[in-house]
Parts: C-alpha cells; structure tokens; sequence
C-alpha cells in the first residue's frame, strides 16, 4: 500500500466517481480503477462498490484510517 493508492482513494470516496477521483489526482480513469484493484486485492475487501461509488464496510474504515494518515503525510 501506497500513499498514491491512498490519496487515489481517498479521491474516489469523496469525489463518488472515477472520472472526477481521476481528474483530482492528476491520473487517467483507467489508472485510479487499476489501483483500486490492486488496492483491494492487496487487502482482501472490496471496498467500494462500482455501481454507487460508495464505500463498503471495510472501505468506510480504510477511508477513516488514510484520511488520518494523509493529513499526517501531507503536514510533513
């Protein structure tokens, strides 16, 4: 796991779409969705749900724990 994989989710939550998440981070749609795979591979959850583009149970946890560790990061 990544800050970038971080920061692109984050994005992704709070955006509620891959095209704007995309645009946010500077990255094509294409990039933001493979690393929301890899994301959720590396974890074992899937964490947002592709039709709604809100977060599961584990991604509203996940998205909790990198904003807190973004804001740390990004302070720095």
């Amino acid at each position: 796991m990544t800050v970038e994989a971080l920061r692109q989710f984050r994005a992704l939550v709070e955006t509620g779409g891959f095209r704007a998440a995309a645009e946010r981070v500077h990255r094509s749609q294409p990039a933001v969705s493979h690393q929301l795979k890899s994301l959720e591979r590396e974890l074992g959850h899937v964490l947002l749900d592709r039709k709604t583009c809100k977060p599961t149970p584990a991604g509203s946890r996940l998205y909790e724990h990198a904003c807190r560790l973004l804001t740390d990061v990004e302070s720095i």
